[in-house]
């Protein structure tokens, strides 16, 4: 079967996104499906195996699902068992095949395959979700199936997504000869309601289709013979058991919690109502309410309002959140990490990848020198001073401080001498103000000519939206030398002319190269994490039923928790151990 390459399908798909001609990178080639065969029981050591490669960052995700099931008695089904692995790069994948695939039991059809469409709803509850995966045997070459899902496959999934109640959905194509190679949809539907009423919308999204999107009327007449229909089959989500935590502290309670406690702000990828439900097992007389209707930017205000007594945040809370707190009380939040970002995955916290143009003869910068790369001079920053935030020069840069020039970055030569440094990146508020933290002190003084972008959801629908998706500087970086940016791995591998660079904590120490490993133990320094603010006064005693949870998070069961969930990593034991002590 012929590769499908990235230029042919963003050709193909130009006219296809909102009619912009807006370009689509196609996937990378780095996702590996297994199948257990219809009546093949499926092997007990399996979801160990996956969670062991997930937690270690030989696979950056694992979809497992189980139980498959003919979506029509009819027809039989495809599998009792099917697992999604995404991989980083293909280098990843490499690694994987060499030193893993190997211990996979045996009898189980495990191929490689290509991703030709994907998007998702967030939040989700997978474990209430149903899924469908329809399995197809393509009777033509990899190319002209291509046209088809982009022409005929995606806009009708996308329609259905536009519902609400498909919440995710992908398009595999495996490798292999035409006709003997399989392509697989996995479609997730919020949960049984929602699967029911898409049977009765479907209908009505075909006929706005057929009178909206020539492709789709095309490929309709056509499709049979391109593709044969090898049906459906249901499945059921199967959270991976937890990685081996034997390092951190089993939780035990030291106070018997009676009575509510309340949790106000983000669900962190269902994290925050899976932790609350852990916590009552424990304490079965303990009424704990969850509410995420405000997300991250109403939890600190249930703090200082009186309405809660946690409150998880999906982004570093902001300064103007913390302020009217300090006002209310007389000193700031305690901010206590929960979790450890994830290194690519969408929703998770993602770490940053610093990226340049393959051909540019940087491979690592630290993190000083990203502060005068992206920022600008400053008077001073912020810093915590007696519980309360105070501006200090302790942090000021004069102008002769900044990076513009490539050559003061070291690159040499009469190709670099004397050019400026382009600089690109994101301006949603979640992704500025942790950057602004953690590079400037709080600074909001940019580098003048940073250019800002956003996902493609934060975005307009229309030409003037598109224009600002974050994957057109990546575009652009694709043949210019002279740029650098914050990106995200997931479109970052989407883009073969591109290259991550390493990281230092400061110049002279040992670079870093962003791996979900790498992302698991915390070593690479662009990370971000998963916070839980508290009220706790200075020198007082935490509330005991917010002390009791909190030490239920940072705890091995806990943590456990925030592993089966998926989308981060749980906290090494010396920095959980940092986080307990906040407590007292």
């Amino acid at each position: 079967m012929n590769h499908v390459t990235p230029a042919f399908v963003r050709r193909f798909a130009s006219a296809l996104v909102f009619g912009l001609g807006a370009l689509v990178a196609a996937a990378a080639p780095t996702n590996v499906l297994i199948r257990v065969p219809a009546g093949m029981p499926s092997p007990a050591e399996l979801p160990g195996l996956l969670s062991k490669w997930r937690q270690s960052g030989q696979v950056s995700n694992a979809l497992f699902l189980t139980q498959g099931k003919a979506e029509k008695p009819e027809h039989p089904a495809t599998f009792e068992s099917l697992v999604v692995l995404e991989f980083q790069s293909e280098g990843s994948y490499q690694s994987w095949q060499k030193e893993c695939a190997p211990t996979l039991p045996a009898g189980l059809i495990v191929r490689q395959a290509d991703a030709l469409a994907h998007n998702e709803l967030s939040p989700r509850d997978s474990n209430r979700s149903v899924f469908v995966v329809n399995a197809y045997t393509p009777t033509v070459p990899a190319e002209k199936f291509t046209e088809y899902v982009q022409g005929y496959v995606k806009p009708l999934y996308e329609a259905m997504r536009g519902t609400k109640h498909l919440v995710r959905y992908t398009a595999y194509l495996e490798r292999g000869e035409t006709g003997k190679a399989d392509a697989i949809n996995v479609l997730e539907y919020r949960d049984q309601v929602a699967f029911t009423a898409m049977g009765t919308l479907k209908g009505g999204l075909r006929e706005k289709l057929t009178a909206s999107t020539p492709s789709y009327v095309q490929f309709d007449k056509i499709k049979d013979t391109l593709r044969t229909d090898r049906f459906g089959t249901f499945a059921s989500y199967a959270e991976l058991p937890p990685p081996d935590l034997s390092d951190l502290p089993a939780y035990k309670p030291e106070v018997k919690i009676i009575g509510s406690l309340r949790i106000v702000g983000s669900e962190l990828k269902n994290a925050t109502q899976y932790l609350a439900d852990g916590f009552r097992k424990f304490h079965p007389e303990a009424r704990v309410s969850v509410n995420i209707m405000t997300s991250s930017e109403g939890g600190i205000a249930g703090l200082y309002c009186g309405i809660s007594d946690v409150a998880p945040m999906g982004d570093d809370a902001k300064v103007t959140d913390q302020m009217p707190f300090y006002n209310t009380f007389g000193y700031m939040p305690t901010e206590i990490s929960v979790a450890t970002g994830g290194s690519e995955k969408r929703g998770s916290l993602w770490a940053w990848a610093i990226v340049v143009n393959k051909d540019n003869p940087l491979e690592e910068i630290s993190l000083d020198e990203l502060d005068r790369v992206f920022g600008s001079e400053r008077t001073g920053g912020w810093e915590i001073v007696n519980g309360n935030y105070l501006y200090t020069a302790k942090y000021a840069r004069g102008a002769e401080t900044n990076i513009r020039k490539w050559d003061q970055l070291g690159l040499r030569g009469a190709e670099f001498a004397g050019k400026e440094i382009e600089t690109f990146g994101y301006c949603a508020q979640g992704f500025e103000i942790a950057i602004m933290r953690t590079w400037f002190h709080w600074s909001n003084k940019w580098n003048a000519n940073f250019k800002q972008y956003v996902e493609a959801k934060q975005a307009t629908p229309d030409a003037a939206g598109a224009a600002v998706w974050s994957e057109r500087p990546l575009e652009d970086l694709s043949h210019n030398k002279f740029a650098i940016g914050i990106a995200a791995l997931m479109h970052v591998k989407d883009y073969p002319n591109v290259k991550v660079l390493r990281i230092s904590p400061r110049k002279g120490a040992p670079a870093v190269t962003l791996t979900p490993e790498n992302v698991a133990n915390r070593s690479y320094p662009l990370i971000r994490d998963g916070y839980f603010y508290i009220n706790k006064a200075p020198g007082q005693p935490l509330d005991p039923k917010v002390r009791e949870f909190m030490r239920f998070v940072l705890s091995r069961e806990g943590q456990e928790i925030i592993a089966r969930v998926g989308y981060y990593y749980p906290l090494p034991a010396a920095y959980l151990k940092e986080q307990l002590k906040k407590l007292d």
